[in-house]
């Protein structure tokens, strides 16, 4: 042992803390075209990663200056392993031009509402698909079949043109109707309305879509769905609107944001990053980014409820504030965020759960890289649990000279066993050409094996195990093999890492 403790003393691995994951515009080991735009999602499922990828203003694609047209649509790719290559899962194909749902959904009842045997978990992404000339646009949801590594489709809804925000798909929620027990995936496509789905497992992709919107149509596209304290929310415009549950659902207006602004630019949508809060609060309370128009400061909200179902609306930040004091001499003219859930991760360093979420700046003044006029680094906040925000860099900083990264749409805890991180992803072409702009990066928590958290795996490590073998005590952090005590073989595995 005390050989073995020498050994170890000469061994120093320092961790590193961001490393790049994905880079758009590469060809894979099977000679398959990864590029993109945009990362939209990112989803773990069956200890593996998954990305939904889009061609909005990427050159590849037809529609902006591409020749060949099964070129630039939509891709899911998938990370197998953290130091593998990320690979093409599915090629949507067909005008779906952006992927902007994809999560792992858990059915544990039939459409009937009866118990499913044993839960069964789909990974699920959905879009529209249009050539802007002729009609029918198609919402179509792509379920992934696990026995066979290739996905099923099912058409949600199709209709005339336009499409656009008419039939964008951004987001979905598998809720129990507290009233009749049944289960609903609930999904929404753009202006069209509310659909809902529930499990089928003789039919094709395992989802039966009803034939008409529980509720629509909108004038603004909805832009998150959520679950607190066991009812169902969505936003829409400057309005949040609860179900209210049974044979024939309704929908009531809980809370209102027309004092603020009455003229919602759909294109920036009013209510972002709608996320409930309740598992941090003892009431019914919910978070989320206002971006009512071009003029979006990036404000966050807290919405707490009353006894009668309406929320009282308490400001927590504004976000263009806290990038101008991150970016000493800038000038925030816009902020654009909440693209999708705030993300509840744990923070080592402060030894509690926070709240971090994504977004985008236009800047002006300030000796500080841009690309056309946005800040070209990827930005998000991270709010602890007293509502105090600070502000955080994909990658720590940038340079000039560096790819623009420019928004941060998406976060995921990494699915892979023995590593501690986060997934970062996105870009936002705002409207101009973005070849191959599609980034993902990962932020490394802590190393395995790093018993006393210095950043190294060394002898330090090595004996404070040693410690715990010897003393017969448990410490969750030392049992690297994961067998509920601590013992030899915990030490082997430290010495396999090193």
């Amino acid at each position: 042992m005390l050989r073995l403790l020498i050994c170890l003393s000469f061994i120093s691995l320092n961790a590193q803390e961001w490393e790049r994951s994905f880079t758009a515009g590469e060809l894979n080991e099977e000679n398959h075209y990864l590029g993109g735009s945009e990362v939209l999602q990112l989803v773990g499922h069956q200890n593996k990663l998954f990305a939904s990828v889009g061609y909005w203003q990427d050159q590849s694609n037809i529609w902006y200056g591409g020749s060949d047209i099964s070129l630039g649509w939509s891709q899911i790719i998938i990370l197998k392993h953290p130091d593998s290559s990320w690979t093409v899962d599915l090629d949507l194909n067909s005008y779906y031009l952006r992927p902007e749902v994809l999560k792992e959904i858990i059915f544990k009842k039939d459409h009937e509402g009866n118990f499913l045997d044993a839960p069964d978990t789909l990974l699920i992404t959905a879009a529209y698909s249009s050539n802007y000339i002729i009609s029918p646009v198609v919402a179509s949801a792509f379920v992934r079949n696990e026995s066979s590594d290739s996905w099923d489709e099912s058409i949600i809804y199709q209709g005339s043109l336009p499409a656009g925000e008419d039939y964008s798909i951004r987001d979905m929620e598998l809720y129990t109707d507290q009233v009749t027990g049944i289960e609903h995936l609930l999904i929404s496509v753009g202006t069209k309305g509310i659909f809902t789905g529930s499990y089928n497992p003789t039919i094709s992709g395992k989802i039966e879509w009803s034939s008409e919107p529980e509720i629509g149509p909108f004038s603004i596209r909805p832009l998150g769905i959520t679950i607190s304290h066991g009812s169902l929310y969505f936003s829409s415009g400057n309005k949040l609107f609860r179900r209210n549950d049974g044979v024939s659902p309704t929908y009531s207006i809980v809370h209102d944001f027309s004092d603020l602004n009455t003229n919602i630019n759909s294109a920036v949508g009013g209510i972002r990053g709608l996320t409930s809060l309740e598992s941090e609060e003892s009431n019914n309370s919910m978070i989320l980014m206002w971006c009512p128009n071009s003029q979006s400061k990036g404000t966050i909200y807290r919405l707490e409820s009353n006894e009668d179902g309406s929320f009282n609306r308490v400001f927590e930040t504004k976000i263009s504030l806290l990038v101008e004091e991150y970016l000493p001499g800038t000038s925030v003219n816009y902020v654009l965020g909440g693209y999708n859930d705030f993300l509840k991760i744990f923070e080592p360093s402060e030894n509690e759960y926070v709240h971090i979420v994504g977004f985008e700046s236009l800047i002006q003044e300030g000796n500080f890289p841009q690309w056309n006029e946005y800040y070209s680094g990827a930005l998000y906040a991270v709010r602890n649990s007293n509502a105090e925000y600070s502000i955080k860099q994909v990658n720590e900083s940038i340079t000039f000279d560096d790819p623009p990264l420019v928004a941060t749409r998406c976060y995921v805890k990494s699915p892979f066993t023995n590593e501690d991180a986060i997934y970062f992803g996105g870009f936002d072409p705002n409207g101009f050409l973005s070849t191959n702009k599609a980034w993902i990066f990962k932020k490394i928590i802590s190393l395995i094996g790093d018993i006393n958290n210095d950043g190294v795996l060394n002898i330090l490590d090595a004996l404070q195990i040693v410690n715990l073998v010897l003393l017969n005590e448990y410490e969750e952090n030392s049992d690297l093999d994961g067998d509920n005590h601590i013992s030899i073989f915990d030490l082997l595995y430290l010495v396999n890492l090193l």
